[in-house]
């Protein structure tokens, strides 16, 4: 009866701690390159604004440098419907060359909490998240929406 017991309590907890959503990926992230629409290619002001302005919209900025190009958002928790204390993704923006550009670079990272009691993230990337923000930003900013994968 005691092993049935500790047998039910060890399914219960493991069961308790959840896995992280199917859309997350063991692997580095990567960066996508957005080509600019022929409105802003070429014009950094504008393109700057319009990057800053359609991030703001669902992201908190946690680092911004106009003079590099460099973008990085706050962690989001519960992205692609994920366990909101055990989930997260932000985004990366960086644009090559700030004195003509022609596209920007869009990186997003997904961290699941593996080890709440001792606090390991391991990262990845989200299917789901990726597809979304490439979307948004390649909507506002790109000549084209990308395809499905």
């Amino acid at each position: 009866m005691r092993y049935a017991y500790l047998s039910l309590v060890a399914v219960v907890a493991l069961g308790a701690s959840g896995c992280a959503p199917r859309t997350f990926m063991r692997q580095a992230p990567g960066w996508k390159a957005i080509e600019l629409h022929e409105g802003l290619s070429g014009d950094y002001d504008a393109a700057w604004h319009k990057t800053v302005d359609t991030i703001t919209k669902s992201w908190d900025i946690e680092m911004l440098d106009k003079d590099s190009g460099y973008i990085r958002t706050a962690w989001l928790h519960g992205i692609s419907g994920g366990d909101y204390v055990r989930y997260r993704g932000r985004l990366t923006v960086k644009y090559p060359d700030v004195r003509d550009p022609t596209m920007l670079e869009v990186r997003t990272q997904a961290q699941w909490l593996e080890n709440p009691g001792r606090g390991i993230w391991i990262t990845g990337v989200d299917t789901n998240y990726e597809r979304n923000v490439y979307t948004a930003l390649a909507g506002r900013l790109g000549r084209t929406v990308p395809s499905e994968r």
